[in-house]
């Protein structure tokens, strides 16, 4: 796989959440093929704020552990709420 930069990373982060949530920055480095160091789980990490600031993820911290998943799931789950106290 090509070098990841930049925007691209950024896309490929978002695409690996999508698909795969809840995930930890640890586990996109796993899909990457990254290496795992402290280095590369803060570059996906910062790419995880970049997300959250542009409201395409959320965000919360287990423990010591940051996880993400997608804005639309979030949706999905207040939805399922509102419909499961209509009855």
């Amino acid at each position: 796989m090509a070098k990841l930069r930049g925007k691209r990373l950024n896309s490929e982060v978002y695409k690996i959440i999508r698909k795969s949530w809840p995930i930890h920055p640890s586990g996109v480095c796993r899909k990457l093929n990254i290496k795992l160091n402290v280095s590369n789980i803060s570059k996906i990490k910062y790419h995880f704020d970049i997300l959250r600031k542009n409201k395409k993820i959320r965000t919360t911290k287990i423990d010591r552990a940051l996880v993400g998943w997608p804005v639309e799931i979030e949706r999905l789950r207040i939805l399922h709420e509102f419909i499961k106290d209509m009855d």
